[in-house]
This record gives structure tokens, sequence and C-alpha cells, in this order.
């Protein structure tokens, strides 16, 4: 059996149960438990993403922060600041400045702002692909794998990649003039996405992956805009029903999402489907690697 994975960034259960997503809810769906970055106190894409292609933890996968920092300001980040910060309400803030109309949490405007200045004076870094120290089923040599835009396995992100929609956000909240080309450029990121999947779509694989960010950044920036957030789960949802049309009826699709997203902050699980019944029952997000691997091994071996 062919395993197809959409890696949605910030799908939201909670949504795709209110708009009744047919296409996204699939035969088997549900919330799936996801690590929790200790700093932040929420999902994070860089180490929530790896979790789901080694299968496991973060302290195996290799690392449980979106930013590496060198010694010793780690050991005062593990010892000192995170467990300070752990006692800070965290409760929704709007924040002052009346040109950002966004909310957002007290611990997470702190912790935001000091990775940022840690970043920027240099005692800090994004994790890539070399920090995986854990074997991903991209880099098993039994299974044909086809992958796309795969987060710090394939992606690299820095404070200067001014391309990247990530380091947009922030810019697009606080100036409003800037949202509609961010707007835009997330479409855009979509459609180009969804076409690289459908040119491979037949080739030869065993297991193909594509990801997709758009999510995420459409519901930080314009989380007020309920219609705008709805018209791209619709599209999401049609572009899934236009692959059940494609594919054999021994793919198996699985969707899911290393978070969800609610009033623009990111909710603590995140969201799995899938056209076959796996039989699961509230999964880990690192449990996922086992199942995939084992279905494939089982179609290859019959067919010997």
């Amino acid at each position: 059996m062919k395993v197809l994975i959409l890696g949605i960034d910030a799908l939201e259960h909670s949504l795709v149960e209110k708009w009744d997503l047919k296409h996204l809810k699939q035969k088997e769906y549900g919330k799936i438990i996801v690590p929790i970055y200790e700093g932040g106190g929420e999902p994070v894409t860089l180490v929530v993403w790896p979790c789901f292609i080694t299968g496991k933890e973060p302290e195996e996968m290799g690392f449980d922060s979106p930013i590496l920092y060198r010694q010793p300001l780690k050991v005062f980040l593990d010892k000192i600041f995170f467990p300070v910060s752990s006692f800070i309400k965290n409760d929704s803030d709007t924040v002052k400045d009346e040109s950002i109309d966004y909310k957002t949490s007290r611990k997470e405007k702190i912790i935001s702002r000091f990775n940022f200045l840690s970043m920027k004076a240099g005692f800090g870094r994004y994790p890539t692909e070399k920090d995986i120290k854990a074997p991903t089923f991209f880099d098993n040599d039994n299974i044909k794998t086809v992958r796309f835009h795969i987060p710090v396995y394939d992606e690299s992100h820095t404070l200067e990649d001014h391309c990247n929609p990530r380091n947009n956000v922030i810019a697009a909240l606080g100036d409003k003039s800037l949202r509609k080309e961010f707007d835009i450029r997330l479409l855009q990121e979509f459609k180009d996405r969804s076409k690289e999947l459908l040119d491979v779509i037949n080739d030869d694989w065993d297991l193909c992956m594509q990801y997709f960010y758009v999510l995420d950044g459409i519901q930080h920036v314009f989380f007020k805009n309920k219609l705008k957030i709805m018209s791209f789960y619709m599209r999401f949802n049609e572009f899934v029903g236009k692959l059940k049309e494609i594919v054999s009826d021994d793919t198996m699709i699985l969707v899911i999402s290393d978070h969800g997203q609610k009033n623009g902050l990111h909710t603590n699980y995140g969201f799995y489907s899938c056209n076959k019944k796996l039989d699961l029952d509230t999964p880990n997000i690192s449990d996922f690697k086992d199942v995939i691997e084992k279905i494939i091994y089982k179609d290859k071996k019959s067919k010997k």
C-alpha cells in the first residue's frame, strides 16, 4: 500500500468539525498528542514535525526547542528562565500598540522577544537537518520516498530569510498595509504546493509527503476574519477530495497537523485523519512512523 501524507500546519480539529469538512475528516480522524515546548507552553513546528518523521520524542529525536542555544545560555534557560516563566500568567492580552490588533499571551510575548534578541546576538540558531539524531522514514532504504518542504529536514530557517512567510507574520500583524500581499503569497503557496504534489501523484513511490504552511500564517494574521479562514479550510477540503479521486484504492491518505489554532494562538493538540481504519485512539504524533512503515512493509511482503 502506498502512503500519501499531507502535513498541514495548524489544521484545527474543532474547525474541521464545526464546518463539517467531510474530505478532511475521512474514515478515521481525531486529535493527536504533540510535544509541548516548555519554554513557550505550546507546540512548535520546528520540534513537532521532526518528531513525526522520526517517530521519537524530542529528547530522542535530537532537540526539544525551536532554537538551539549556546552554552552556558542553555543552562541558564533550562535551570532559571523557563522555570520562572512558567509562573507568568498565560491569559490572552491585547498588545498595547494600537497599530497591532491581535491577541497573544503574556508568556508568548516575553519568550518571543527573548528568543529574537538571543538570535540577533548570535547566541542561538534554528535547528537544521543535521540536528535530527534519529533516522526518519525518508532515510529508510527499503522505502521509495518523495517529499517536499519538510520543516527542519528540508527547509532552513533564518532571521534573514525575508521570502519565508513565517518571517512576515509579525510584520503583517503590525502593519495592515502588508496583509493583502501576505494573503496573496500564502494563497500562491497553496497553489504551488498542490501542483507540486499532483505532478508526482502517479510516480513510483511508496511514501510521499507534502507540507503546507499556509493555514498557520492565515490564522495568525487574520484570526478575526472567520470567512477568510474558512475559505482556506475549504480549499484544503476540496484538494483532499480531488486526491481521493486520483489515487488508487490501495493508497492510504494521511492528513496530519502539528497543532491547531484558535484566536491566533496554537492549541496544544494536533489533528489527523485517514481514509483507512487505523484503530488509533488519541495517538501521539510520534506513533505514526511505526504505523506507516508497517503498512508499507506488509504490502511489499504480500507482493513477493
